[in-house]
C-alpha cells in the first residue's frame, strides 16, 4: 500500500499565502512577518475538523544594509500545522523549519533563491478500529492525507521526519511583481505508519504568481499552485484585484476567486490596515465534485502581520 501513503500537508485555499510550506525558497520579500491560517470543514452527520497553521518568517540581512538594497539575503522560517477532528478521530501536527538564500541576478530587483525544509510530524489516526468513509472522501483535505498513513486506523501515536527543497526566481519591481518556483517534499521517503511497512512518496510542486499595477490605485494579479504525489494531484489557480486606499500603500482592500480543480470555487475578500492584513474565504462545492453528496461546508480565515 506504499503507493497511497501520504504525509500531512497544508491544505488551504489561499495557497499563495502558504508558499513557504510548499516551497521553502518562496520568501520573496525582506519583511519579517507572522502568518496565521485557519480552515474549518464540516460534513454534516459525518465529521468535522479544523486545520490551523502558524508561521514566522525572519529575513537575515546585515545590520549595515538597508532592506531596500539589492543584496543577497537569507530567510529563516518556523511554523506549525495541526489537523484535529471534533470526535478525536484525527490528531496530527507538523513542526516545520525552513532556510532559504536569495541572490540578486541584476540591478532590477530580480532574485534567484534556493531553500531547504525539515518537518517533524506527530500522528494519531483512528480510535482503535477501522472507520468507513465514502470513496474519495475529503480528497483535497486533511483526512485524505492522514488516513492512508495508518490504514488500520489503530489510534497508535507515532512520529516521522520529512525533508524538502525548492528553487525559485522572483521579481519585486515597483509596478510589477512575479515569482516562479519548483519544489520536492518528503524526498527522504520515511516510514509513516506504526507497522513500518509503507514508505512515504515524494510530493512534487510548481508555484507561480504575477501582479501588476493597472492604474495609480489598482492592482490585478494571478497565481497557481500545482502538486503531485503518486497518482494524486492538487491544482489551484486564482485571480485577485486590489484597491489602494491611500498614498502610503498601507491601507488596501482586495477581492478575488480561486479554483481548486475538480473540487471547489473559493471567493475571498481581504483588508490591509497598517502592518495588519486579514482575509476570509468560503468554499463553494462544484456540482461534479467527488464529495457532492456529502454536503461539505468549509471556510478559511487568514491573518498576517508585518513585524
Amino acid at each position: 500500500m506504499a503507493i497511497i501513503a501520504k504525509a500531512q500537508d497544508a491544505h488551504f485555499a489561499g495557497a499563495q499565502e502558504m508558499n513557504i510550506w510548499y516551497n521553502p525558497a518562496l520568501k520573496t520579500n525582506k519583511m519579517p512577518q507572522a502568518h496565521l491560517n485557519i480552515r474549518k470543514v464540516n460534513y454534516p452527520n459525518i465529521v468535522s475538523y479544523s486545520s490551523k497553521a502558524a508561521t514566522i518568517e525572519l529575513p537575515l540581512i546585515g545590520r549595515e544594509k538597508d532592506a531596500a538594497d539589492q543584496i543577497p539575503f537569507a530567510d529563516l522560517a518556523v511554523g506549525i500545522n495541526t489537523d484535529n477532528s471534533s470526535d478525536r478521530f484525527m490528531n496530527v501536527s507538523t513542526a516545520m523549519m525552513a532556510f532559504s538564500y536569495a541572490l540578486p541576478l541584476n540591478g532590477d530587483d530580480t532574485y534567484l533563491s534556493a531553500g531547504f525544509q525539515g518537518n517533524y510530524t506527530f500522528s494519531r489516526v483512528g480510535l482503535g478500529g477501522s472507520e468507513h468513509f465514502p470513496d474519495q472522501f475529503d480528497k483535497y483535505g486533511a483526512f485524505r492525507s492522514a488516513i492512508p498513513n495508518d490504514l488500520p486506523q489503530s489510534g497508535y501515536s507515532y512520529g516521522f521526519f520529512t525533508a524538502g527543497a525548492g528553487i525559485a526566481i522572483f521579481h519585486n519591481g515597483e509596478k510589477r511583481q512575479w515569482y516562479a518556483g519548483m519544489s520536492i517534499r518528503h524526498f527522504n521517503h520515511p516510514y509513516t505508519e506504526w507497522t513500518h511497512s509503507d514508505r512515504l512518496q515524494e510530493n512534487k510542486g510548481i508555484q507561480a504568481g504575477y501582479s501588476t499595477a493597472v492604474a495609480d490605485n489598482d492592482i490585478i494579479g494571478g497565481y497557481c499552485n500545482f502538486s503531485w504525489q503518486n497518482s494524486d494531484k492538487e491544482q489551484i489557480i486564482g485571480a485577485m484585484y486590489t484597491r489602494i486606499l491611500d498614498d502610503s500603500l498601507n491601507n488596501t482592500i482586495s477581492a478575488g476567486i480561486s479554483y481548486r480543480a475538480g473540487d471547489a470555487l473559493v471567493p475571498n475578500i481581504g483588508l490591509k490596515f497598517g502592518a495588519n492584513w486579514v482575509s476570509f474565504r468560503y468554499e463553494i462545492n462544484l456540482p461534479n465534485a467527488a464529495f457532492n453528496n456529502y454536503y461539505r461546508k468549509a471556510f478559511a480565515f487568514a491573518y498576517r502581520r508585518d513585524l
